[in-house]
């Protein structure tokens, strides 16, 4: 279904720039194949293989990163894209998932230590290797992909059972580090954008918001059950980036606020589910796989909602299964694979608990939980 939303917002854009209809829809059909390889990667590799990497591949996605500052290609001031021949990947969109693996592991590391000063160590590791992934982000510059790198981490931090007080403390630190440098890491026209998103100016600020403009216009053409696929008006060359940043706009109006509310109700749905899976398991690696990975696509999808109905400045957020490109595609489907294989992973922790209940002698402690049965006493069963 998200491909059928894709290539309603897009055909406009390809015929008018390619003089094909299924130019970007075709493409995000070749994506769709190189995702799914990574959904089974995800889904069915050892989850040990991820615990035992995961450090080593949030390295790599810091290298990729920090060339991309060098070597990077820029589109629209900003150089987001590493080429690798006639590919262009965005590291941004990989890093999300192995800060989730790196951030996991490390807490899994800092429950299993026994000193507190290898604790301590192993806190300012992971502080460290998020903070560092935020930077090289905002750097870029990629300011909606800082901020949703820094919750991301937040959230990995708190569902791999850090500490309340520890994780409070860490966000009031990691805040206050942020506020006092930010003016060294936004540029001025982010700081514009910031100060002015919640107007839809029709005066001096007016080429700012254009697109959030036209974003609304689609929103309020939509009424309550839209105009019908293949039939938005905003898509054709008046909303700039239709099939990518105002996808959502686009479904608006064909879908009008029912079909609105079902992409809504779709997230929550997965968020849902997602913060059970962390619930059912009991090690912190997998719990904060979980619940780091199944609030990055909610968070996500809750942003770019955000800005499509204007109550935030454009900054550049896909739609998690919907919007254009490879990166972000492929970066989700191997987050949601990843999220099955936890899935299983926390139904079989469920199974051998209930194994252990019921004393069949296969669950870890070898018994059962259940009092054993007593013998009434003979003077007793004698004279009642």
């Amino acid at each position: 279904m998200g491909w059928v939303f894709l290539f309603s917002a897009s055909y406009p854009v390809s015929a008018a720039q390619w003089g094909d209809a299924f130019t970007v829809a075709g493409r995000q059909l070749r994506f769709l194949a190189g995702g799914v390889v990574l959904f089974a990667f995800g889904a069915f590799c050892p989850l040990r293989w991820f615990r035992l990497g995961s450090l080593l591949f949030h390295c790599f996605a810091l290298l990729l990163l920090a060339l991309t500052l060098r070597f990077g290609v820029s589109v629209g001031g900003a150089a987001r894209w590493l080429a690798f021949g006639p590919f262009q990947v965005q590291p941004s969109e990989f890093a999300k998932v192995t800060l989730v693996l790196a951030l996991a592991a490390v807490m899994a590391r800092w429950w299993s230590t026994k000193g507190w000063w290898q604790k301590g160590w192993w806190w300012l590791f992971g502080v460290g290797l998020w903070l560092c992934t935020v930077v090289l982000v905002l750097l870029q510059p990629h300011l909606s992909g800082g901020i949703i790198l820094a919750s991301i981490g937040a959230a990995t931090l708190l569902f791999a059972r850090m500490p309340l007080f520890l994780w409070l403390a860490t966000l009031i630190g990691v805040g206050i580090a942020g506020y006092s440098v930010r003016h060294a890491i936004l540029h001025p026209y982010q700081q514009k954008r910031w100060q002015t998103a919640h107007g839809l100016h029709w005066g001096d600020e007016r080429r700012l918001h254009y697109q959030s403009r036209q974003a609304a216009l689609a929103l309020g053409a939509g009424g309550w059950f839209g105009r019908g696929l293949f039939q938005g008006r905003q898509k054709f060359l008046f909303l700039p980036s239709a099939h990518n940043d105002f996808v959502f706009a686009v479904i608006g109006e064909e879908w009008g606020f029912l079909g609105s509310v079902g992409v809504l109700f779709f997230f929550t749905l997965l968020i849902y589910w997602a913060f059970r899976v962390a619930a059912s398991c009991s090690d912190p690696f997998l719990s904060g796989i979980a619940g780091g990975l199944g609030f990055w696509l909610w968070f996500q999808a809750l942003l770019h909602i955000a800005v499509n109905v204007g109550l935030l400045p454009p900054t550049g957020i896909p739609l998690p299964f919907v919007s254009a490109g490879g990166s972000s595609l492929g970066s989700t489907l191997l987050a949601m694979g990843l999220l099955v294989n936890v899935a299983r992973q926390g139904e079989e922790e469920q199974g051998r608990g209930m194994s252990d209940g019921v004393g069949d002698g296969r669950g870890r402690d070898r018994g059962t939980h259940l009092s054993r049965h007593r013998p009434r006493d003979r003077r007793t069963a004698k004279n009642p």
